[in-house]
């Protein structure tokens, strides 16, 4: 991480900022001082101006260490404090912690989705942090709109886990990790007509091909080769190919079966993978920046499908109904969600208590990648 500290950020109608001393009879009467607006924090609502003036002396005096962030929330306007935004790193992590507070008079008019939309993007781009969290008490369920809003997802929740001025009650945990916000930044300016279709592949693996076209015999030899050869973090040619063979083996009828009952046309019995749009944490798992990208576009609806996520892991947690979609439903989907693709695509649930998702793409006519191998090769003879 970096340690750049506390910094100014503009918005359309706020100026992220330093607190000030002037700032003293703002923070009281616009917030601190008021026991509604301070009843979900865990510190007391200031009983007289003077203790609002210490505060703000305090956080004043730490602004000096580089990785202190403490933000006063002001109308850009009147450049008036009508709340605070904090982050509270965590060293060993690269964690950053949120905490908020606004003024009861600027609620439910959009200021902290402002505020806070603006902090995330500079906690990872520039202090570099690898992960921002937040919590919130149960009986809070505002604070947590507030947080999906900016793009933090729901992380769980922890049953009679916190004592609030209110008595005990559950605890709302959110977090982003720094490699999804990425990955929801990369698609931020897709739309359906732009879609595309991605496939990534390790170090010695096949170029478009799928390891389960191959006769038994010969998928478990190259395995072994692909074993020797593999940059992914997760050896599946290794010991743990038998299984997977018939694990895959097993979810790919079961895809199959259902993308035929969609209406599905399907060229192929094994399908070549890939995922809707790019997802850094691909190159990432498998240790190599090859890839390949073709536009979504110029596919047929009956010769693609799509699940959310992996399709073994679904198929594993008996998740096998409605999770098998060709093209035409599921761009229906997102049109009817209202939403961005990369949001529609982020607000899918995740798998074992991880938020985030992402689309895995089967195409299942092997003409398109000819397509693609082709064209390629002609702009390289150019």
């Amino acid at each position: 991480m970096r340690d750049i500290g506390t910094q100014e950020i503009e918005t359309d109608r706020l100026l992220l900022r330093r607190f000030t001393l002037n700032d003293t009879y703002a923070m009281y009467n616009n917030w601190a001082g008021e026991e509604e607006v301070t009843s979900h924090l865990p510190w007391n609502s200031h009983k007289s101006m003077e203790e609002t003036g210490r505060y703000i002396l305090q956080v004043c005096q730490t602004y000096q260490n580089p990785d202190f962030y403490h933000w006063a929330i002001a109308l850009k306007e009147k450049d008036q404090a009508i709340g605070f935004l904090q982050a509270e790193i965590e060293k060993n992590t690269d964690c950053a912690r949120l905490s908020f507070c606004l003024g009861r008079q600027w609620w439910n008019k959009g200021y902290m989705k402002e505020a806070a939309g603006a902090v995330v993007p500079y906690l990872f781009e520039q202090v570099q942090a690898e992960r921002i969290s937040a919590c919130c008490e149960g009986n809070n369920p505002t604070a947590g709109k507030v947080l999906l809003r900016c793009g933090l997802q729901g992380e769980g929740r922890l049953r009679r886990a916190w004592c609030g001025k209110k008595g005990i009650t559950d605890l709302l945990c959110y977090g982003l990790l720094r490699s999804d916000y990425l990955r929801l930044k990369s698609m931020e300016k897709l739309d359906i007509g732009s879609l595309y279709i991605t496939n990534y592949r390790e170090a010695g693996g096949l170029p478009l091909m799928n390891i389960m076209r191959l006769p038994e015999e010969e998928a478990f030899s190259f395995a072994r080769k692909l074993a020797e050869k593999t940059t992914s973090k997760n050896n599946r040619y290794g010991d743990y190919f038998a299984r997977y063979y018939q694990k895959r083996k097993a979810t790919e009828e079961w895809l199959y079966e259902k993308f035929c009952q969609g209406d599905g046309k399907p060229k192929n019995r094994h399908p070549i993978y890939f995922v809707l749009g790019e997802d850094p944490g691909f190159q990432a798992f498998y240790g190599t920046a090859d890839s390949i990208r073709i536009p979504l576009r110029d596919i047929a609806a009956d010769e693609i499908s799509f699940t959310p996520r992996d399709s073994m892991h679904l198929k594993d947690m008996g998740m096998t109904e409605g999770t098998v979609w060709n093209k035409t439903a599921f761009l229906d989907m997102i049109e009817k969600s209202g939403k961005r693709v990369g949001e529609y695509i982020f607000s899918l649930p995740g798998f074992y208590g991880n938020p985030g998702s992402y689309i895995e793409v089967l195409l299942w006519n092997d003409d398109y990648l000819d397509a693609y191998i082709n064209s390629n090769e002609s702009t390289k003879e150019e």
